[in-house]
Order: C-alpha cells, then sequence, then structure tokens
C-alpha cells in the first residue's frame, strides 16, 4: 500500500481516526511528536488536530481541548511547508495563522495548495481524500479555485456547481467510510437526510450510515441506535447500547442512561444509579442543560438514602437556566424564596415561578408570594 506520509504519521492515523479503539492512542501520539520534532510539517497538523476538540477526534480517545496548543502546530505546519496543513487549517474556525498567510514555499496560491492534496486524495490518500470531500461539503473548493456566481457565469450555473460538489462530496465520504474513517460519517448523514444543495434526500442510505457508525463503536451512533431501541420498547437492548456509547466516550449516553433511574423512569427509580451517571455525564459536557437539570432535581428533592444537596441544586439548575433551559425554573424559584443554597431574593423567585406557572413548587411559591 502507497504510503503518502512519514510512517510515523501514518501510524497516528490509524490507531487516532481509522481505528481509535486500538488502545494505542499514547503511541500514536508519541510518534506524532517524534516526527514533529524531526521537522515533519504534516506531523505537526495531525498532532494539532488531536487538540481541536470532540469534532476532530473522536471522544473515546480523551484528549483535552487546547487550541493554543493547536494552533502553534498549525503555525510550524505551514512554516515547515506542509501542503495538508495550509490545505486542511486553512478554514478552520478562529485560526489565523502568525506568519499572516497560508500560502508558502514552494506552493504560490491557494490552487496549487488544492491540486497538490487532491492529487494525494485521487492517488488514495484515505486523509487526503477526508479533506477534499470537507472542501465540497462546506463550499470552501470555491475558494481554493476562486469560483464565485460572477466568474462562473450567473447564480444558476454557480447553484449548479454547488450540487455537483455535494455529489462529489457523499461519493468520497462513502469511500472513506468503506476504508474505515468513522470521521466522515456525520457530514455524509448531514447531505444525505437533509437535502442540502439539491442533493435527494435518502433517508434510509443515511440510516445505513447511522447502523455502521454504531459497529465501527463511534458512540454517538450507539446512542442513537439506543434511541431507537428505545422508542420501539426494547429498553435492555437499549440499556446496552447505551453503556457500549458510554464506553465509547459519548458523554450524552450517560443523560440517556441516567434518564431510565431518575423520578420518571421507566426502568424503575434508582436515584443514586441515576446520579452516577449524570455525574459521568457532566464530567463530559459541564454545560449540558440535560444533564444539570436532571441532576440538579435529584440534588433538590432528595430521596432513597440521598439527602437534598441545595448548594449543588442550585448551581446546576442556575447553569442549565443561563444556558437557555426553563424546565427547572420552579426549583431556581424555590431556592430563591427559601434561600435553598443561595440568598433569598423574591424578586427573582417570583420571577422563575412565572416562566412555568402551572408547575407544582411554582404554584406553591406563587401562592406564598402573595402574603407578602
Amino acid at each position: 500500500m502507497q504510503s503518502f506520509f512519514d510512517e510515523r504519521v501514518e501510524f497516528a492515523i490509524e490507531h487516532i481516526w481509522i481505528n481509535p479503539l486500538s488502545g494505542k492512542r499514547e503511541e500514536a501520539l508519541a510518534s506524532l511528536r517524534d516526527a514533529a520534532n524531526m521537522g515533519d510539517g504534516d506531523a505537526f497538523y495531525f498532532l494539532g488536530r488531536c487538540y481541536l476538540g470532540k469534532s476532530f477526534a473522536d471522544p473515546v480517545l480523551g484528549l483535552p481541548d487546547d487550541r493554543k496548543f493547536a494552533f502553534e502546530c498549525f503555525d510550524k505546519s505551514l512554516e515547515l511547508e506542509s501542503a495538508v496543513g495550509m490545505f486542511a487549517t486553512m478554514h478552520i474556525e478562529g485560526y489565523e495563522p502568525s506568519q499572516g498567510t497560508f500560502i508558502h514555499p514552494p506552493y504560490k496560491s491557494k490552487r496549487e495548495i488544492w491540486d497538490k492534496v487532491y492529487d494525494m486524495a485521487m492517488s488514495g490518500c484515505i486523509f487526503c481524500q477526508f479533506l477534499v470531500a470537507n472542501a465540497y461539503y462546506y463550499c470552501d473548493v470555491a475558494d481554493f479555485l476562486d469560483i464565485t456566481p460572477e466568474n462562473a457565469g450567473g447564480e444558476e450555473i454557480y447553484m449548479r456547481r454547488v450540487r455537483e460538489w455535494a455529489a462529489e462530496a457523499v461519493g468520497l465520504y462513502e469511500g472513506c467510510v468503506e476504508k474505515g474513517l468513522g470521521i466522515a460519517i456525520p457530514n455524509l448523514i448531514d447531505i444525505l437526510s437533509s437535502g442540502k444543495r439539491g442533493v435527494p434526500i435518502m433517508k434510509k442510505r443515511a440510516d445505513k450510515y447511522k447502523q455502521i457508525g454504531a459497529d465501527m463503536g463511534i458512540g454517538a451512533y450507539e446512542r442513537i441506535i439506543g434511541n431507537e431501541y428505545r422508542d420501539d420498547g426494547l429498553l435492555e437492548e437499549a440499556l446496552a447500547m447505551y453503556e457500549r456509547a458510554a464506553s465509547h466516550g459519548d458523554g450524552y449516553a450517560y443523560y440517556c442512561l441516567g434518564k431510565f433511574f431518575t423520578f420518571r423512569g421507566i426502568l424503575g427509580m434508582n436515584l443514586k444509579k441515576a446520579a452516577a451517571y449524570f455525574e459521568k455525564g457532566i464530567a463530559a459536557y459541564p454545560n449540558d442543560k440535560g444533564l444539570c437539570n436532571l441532576l440538579g432535581e435529584i440534588c433538590f428533592r432528595g430521596g432513597q438514602g440521598l439527602a437534598c444537596d441545595f448548594p449543588k441544586a442550585f448551581t446546576l439548575l442556575d447553569n442549565a437556566y443561563r444556558n437557555g433551559s426553563t424546565w427547572g425554573s420552579d426549583m431556581l424559584g424555590m431556592c430563591y424564596l427559601k434561600g435553598l443554597g443561595t440568598e433569598v431574593d423574591l424578586e427573582m423567585a417570583r420571577w422563575m415561578f412565572e416562566l412555568n406557572p402551572k408547575k407544582r413548587f411554582a404554584v406553591w411559591g406563587l401562592e406564598e408570594l402573595e402574603s407578602y
């Protein structure tokens, strides 16, 4: 098989992006660092990509977000004349090269960078196929090739090109998935299920890739399949799939697991188990509204041997509220009314109660406020 990168970089691609469940995260990272320390610009790009968050490397790897370090790696990748680094970082939100330009010798234009990476993709480089597919999907190809509605011959002709790019993206993404590159699945499903850019909606085809994602051990798709089992009443199968998803780094699976056992749990109330699941989910997603609300409710109400923890309840419910959820506003209102975990604030109590005035605590609270 043809190699397109240093063997250490190829090893890292295999064990971070193609087979993240191999258990060789540390060896893969060490390989990238070793190659980068030897002046390999491609290695710097892939090393930086590891620290851009869960959309850039599978959550199962447990890699921390460190955009500052990632951007420093990208700067080095550009300095060391990596075409892949120039191509892939050109449209990463928030990244501006410290040198002031993405284009470095021997490349003189975006078109030359496109040609290099496109040639690698057409020669069989799976990761370059993914990068080119992304350029088609996001229409970044227009920037690389300087295509506008004006120079394309008008808006209608330009939109025809956009539809052609979407179709090209589908073909490339499907090829990537076939070769084991699971990170191609989200955008592929989006195109197939949304009808974006004129591609016909193909729900069955999209559903097939959700199952493929689950079969590949991608936590998000295991959770999606778990949801389908749950909706079909196959609760034990759903529970097993959620457990798999959680073990593969999907923090939202803990929300699904905890809901089975909380106050309205369809598998029976077990607050200690529910709280343990929610705690694990919040460790991964500390500002998730659903996780904060449901753990906040347990802390507020207590039960089954769990004491009320009003300071924690207030912190969690307030976090959910500040992130756009009013679900727990009646409990927040009681916290403000009674000084539970926060200072008494009757104005805030009334505000919270009136957000959901028919909920039980809100009814009680508003009645009590009338006596003040």
